[in-house]
C-alpha cells in the first residue's frame, strides 16, 4: 500500500509518542520524494492510500511556497471530485479552495460541491463561497435554508442546522448587511434543534425588487 510508504518515514519515536499524526508528520521534510509519494498516494486507487496522501497534504503544505507541486495536487484533486466516498470528495474541495482558485472551472466545482449530498463537502464549499461567487450574489446560498444538517453545538448540547447558519452568514458577508437575527425551534427525532430565521433576508431581498420595478 502506497501509504505504508509515507507512514514509514515517520520516526518510531514520533510514532510512540503520538501514532499517526500531525505533530509528527510536521517533523517531516517535504523534498521531492516525498512530494512524489503523497502524489502517489493520492492518485492511488485505494481509498485508505487516498486519505492518508491528502492527511500528509495537510499537514505539510505551505501555500503558495511550490506551484509545480500545487498545480498537481489540484489536477488530481479535480479527477477524485466525484469519489463515491464523501470525505476524500470534502478533501478535494478543501485543496481546490485553498491552492486551486485560478484552475479551469472553478466556479462550476465548486456550485456543484455546494449541493453535494454529503453535509461536509456542502460546507467545505460553502466555507470557500466568497472565492467564487459574483459580488452581492445570493443565488446559490438560498437553498441553505432548508438545509437538514443538525449537528450538536457541544457534547450533549441541544441542536443546530449549522449549514443553515453559516449560509445566512455568508450572506450577510456578500451583501454586506447585518440581519437582525431571531431563532426558531423546531424538532428533529424528539429533540430540540435551533436555527436562525431567514424571514429578514426575504424582506431585505424583497425590498430590492421592489425598488427595480
Amino acid at each position: 500500500m502506497t501509504s505504508k510508504i509515507l507512514t514509514d518515514r515517520l520516526s518510531k519515536d514520533c510514532l510512540k509518542k503520538a501514532g499517526i499524526s500531525a505533530d509528527a508528520i510536521k517533523h517531516l521534510v517535504l523534498d521531492g520524494n516525498l512530494k512524489k509519494d503523497i502524489l502517489g498516494a493520492i492518485g492511488s486507487a485505494h481509498p485508505p492510500d487516498i486519505r492518508m496522501g491528502f492527511f500528509f497534504t495537510r499537514c505539510l503544505l505551505v501555500p503558495g511556497k511550490d506551484s509545480q507541486f500545487e498545480n498537481a495536487l489540484v489536477d488530481v484533486s479535480q479527477k477524485l471530485i466525484n469519489h463515491d466516498e464523501w470525505d476524500i470528495r470534502e478533501n478535494c474541495i478543501s485543496i481546490i479552495s485553498s491552492i486551486g482558485i485560478n484552475c479551469e472551472n472553478y466556479r462550476g466545482i465548486m456550485l456543484k460541491a455546494l449541493q453535494d449530498k454529503a453535509p461536509m463537502v456542502r460546507k467545505a464549499a460553502l466555507t470557500a463561497y466568497r472565492t467564487f461567487s459574483k459580488p452581492g450574489e445570493t443565488k446559490p446560498l438560498e437553498s441553505f435554508e432548508k438545509d437538514d444538517y443538525a449537528t450538536e453545538l457541544g457534547m450533549g448540547s441541544y441542536l443546530i442546522y449549522e449549514l443553515r447558519n453559516q449560509a445566512l452568514e455568508t450572506i450577510e458577508f456578500v451583501i454586506n448587511k447585518k440581519f437582525n437575527k431571531v431563532e426558531k425551534i423546531g424538532f428533529l427525532n424528539g429533540k430540540a434543534v435551533y436555527w436562525w430565521d431567514w424571514e429578514p433576508f426575504h424582506t431585505w431581498k424583497g425590498g430590492i425588487w421592489r425598488k427595480i420595478f
